[in-house]
């Protein structure tokens, strides 16, 4: 028999070869919800795909090979209100996917522990298509895996997951606290199996008082909408009571799961109401013509559907609007490059469209297989997404789009847009925008403001930080100081036409130790803000003398006693922000934790901490929104 060799990867292998797009998981998500919801059930459904970490400690703790492979790449996990749903859930699942197992935690007499199944499904071949080929060579299974359990249990079964599951030494010496944690598993079950009893008495209750409607409730506890019952569907069950099996009492002694099924066999979700429920129990099980005539007079199951978000925007075509996210004009100048001589425009072009179409083939590669891995003329669109390059070496000249679709905000699309050039004076010229557009706003739609979603394309990044840029000075990540041979130079910077880059100059007095003194910024951290805006902005500061000669040169007008200690932002179209010590000891900023504004998570910072984040922002702003 051979020997199962156990599978060793490091996490960077695994990053590198495993690429789950976005869309896998969702798509995924998308199917069990609606099948869900067409059945009626209570749920919540949760996901994620298996990062790498989990995968390298997954294959430290178990032997992985060619006859065992990891089968939960990507994990779905279904929450259930009620304890007799899980079996309903289970047969759901079996005719949506392809079944590859179940495995199940029986119940014991002498242990309490979760009730959960879990089940591993073939991936559908066309998202399987979307995974990384790479992927497939790691010892992971082209499946997933679907974890369904209850509502109660789910409320402790991470904390029980972790600390006694993994932690199996914290509880080997304290037996008396196992007990305990699992009387308390005990109640949790009891819970699960009393609200079912607890429903199913309660209808029963209902059945003999006649309340047909709340027995129907009770009875199936299934999501429904609010349409009353039909009154000479409700005559006609009390007439029937005479008998002694009569309609009532056949539609509570009704299980479950075969309304269910009738649901689920429907070739289109139709609305789950009283009637409905009553229909399809008639049509499959009953067969009673008074019923079949009143619901074929009535349309059903088409009586309370209400009309889907597509159908009712079927024809309503609105125009895209676009949104900047980030825009550059500016020279390449190849002066981070590592050269025994200057590197001439050629050469600094050919690297530069290296970085750009090596971002694109790492972006959209997967999805368009055909696309060549070196430089070149390419064109290509599969629906929502659209690669152009145009590529002339023998001139200089390269021009790139792209485009995709927001996986999470339906009818946005993100772009983003390059041109490399030679211009007339020998200079390579980069051109960026990056950005969105989405349908234009009615009158009840708030705007997300484009500078939330501020960022520069990784290919302009690798630009910056490896080739080198020249926008009115040098680009550099490294705080800098005004020096007295630099100001004439810089001074005649600030009125280039070309420039984009603003200039924060922060001039200060310098203290008693001969050092500037910066205690008036607070913790503004003027090396962590020129880190952060050095690839749109230019940063410098000065000693007092220096930066009112500066000043001066840069025909900055005022007081003088106000003019140092002060920061300056000399913007590229010839206006001028400055701020001193009480702006800065006065600023108050609304920082937002998260990157998404509707989220509304945001904390209140003060002082030199709100101001260092008060002029990101206003750079930023400026950047999405200069003409």
């Amino acid at each position: 028999m051979k020997e199962q060799t156990k599978a060793v990867f490091t996490k960077e292998e695994l990053a590198k070869a495993v690429n789950v797009p976005a869309v896998v998981e969702l798509d995924l998500k998308r199917i069990i919800t609606h099948r869900l919801e067409q059945c009626g059930l209570y749920f919540r459904v949760f996901s994620r795909i298996k990062t790498a970490t989990s995968m390298v400690h997954k294959f430290e703790q178990k032997e992985y090979g060619e006859d065992r492979k990891i089968q939960d790449l990507v994990g779905v996990r279904i929450n259930l209100y009620f304890d007799d749903d899980m079996d309903i859930c289970k047969y759901i699942m079996e005719n949506t996917f392809e079944v590859v197992g179940w495995s199940t935690s029986e119940r014991s007499e002498v242990e309490f522990k979760p009730v959960k199944l879990n089940g591993v499904f073939r991936l559908p071949e066309y998202l399987k298509d979307e995974i990384s080929s790479e992927t497939w060579e790691m010892f992971i299974d082209d499946t997933f895996e679907i974890q369904i359990k209850t509502m109660f249990f789910e409320g402790w079964h991470e904390i029980e997951h972790d600390m006694r599951y993994k932690g199996e030494e914290l509880w080997r010496h304290f037996p008396a606290f196992s007990r305990y944690l699992n009387s308390i598993l005990a109640t949790l079950e009891l819970c699960d199996k009393s609200m079912v009893t607890l429903f199913e008495d309660l209808g029963h209750e209902l059945y003999k008082a006649g309340r047909w409607s709340d027995m129907i409730k009770s009875h199936f506890r299934l999501k429904m909408g609010g349409l009353p019952l039909y009154p000479e569907v409700e005559a006609l069950l009390d007439q029937d009571m005479e008998k002694v099996d009569n309609l009532a009492k056949r539609i509570y002694k009704t299980p479950r799961p075969v309304l269910v099924e009738q649901l689920m066999r429907r070739s289109r979700k139709i609305p789950i109401n009283v009637n409905t429920i009553i229909a399809l129990l008639n049509d499959s099980q009953f067969h009673d013509s008074r019923l079949t005539s009143i619901f074929r007079q009535r349309d059903v199951y088409n009586d309370g559907r209400e009309e889907s978000l597509a159908e009712s925007r079927h024809y309503e075509l609105r125009p895209l609007t676009r949104h900047t996210v980030f825009q550059m004009r500016t020279q390449v100048d190849g002066n981070r490059m590592k050269t025994e001589q200057p590197p001439d425009a050629e050469v600094i072009f050919s690297r530069s469209a290296d970085c750009i179409y090596n971002w694109v083939v790492q972006k959209y590669g997967e999805l368009f297989k055909s696309m060549p891995r070196t430089v070149v003329t390419y064109h290509a669109d599969m629906f929502a997404y659209h690669v152009a390059v145009d590529f002339d070496r023998k001139n200089c000249r390269m021009n790139m789009h792209v485009r995709h679709m927001d996986l999470e905000v339906g009818g946005r699309l993100w772009y983003s847009e390059a041109s490399l050039e030679k211009d007339a004076k020998g200079r390579i010229m980069l051109e960026v925008c990056n950005g969105y557009a989405e349908p234009e706003n009615d009158d009840h739609y708030v705007q997300e403001r484009a500078g939330i979603f501020f960022s520069y394309p990784g290919y302009y990044k690798t630009i910056v930080d490896t080739i080198g840029i020249f926008n009115g000075a040098i680009g550099m990540n490294k705080r800098r100081m005004l020096r007295e041979e630099q100001l004439e130079k810089l001074a005649g910077a600030l009125k280039d036409p070309e420039r984009k880059f603003p200039f924060v100059i922060i001039i200060s007095k310098e203290g008693p130790d001969g050092m500037m003194d910066e205690d008036w910024l607070s913790p503004f951290r003027v090396s962590d803000f020129t880190r952060t805006v050095w690839r749109y902005c230019h940063v410098f500061t000065g000693y007092e003398q220096t930066g009112r000669k500066f000043l001066s040169m840069a025909g900055v007008d005022g007081d003088a006693d106000d003019a140092v200690p002060r920061l300056y932002i000399f913007w590229p179209d010839g206006t001028e922000d400055h701020y001193g010590p009480d702006d800065v000891k006065n600023c108050s900023f609304g920082r937002h934790v998260e990157a998404r504004v509707d989220m509304l998570t945001y904390d209140i910072v003060r002082g030199g901490q709100a101001f260092y984040h008060k002029i990101v922002t206003d750079l930023r702003d400026w950047n999405v929104s200069a003409d």
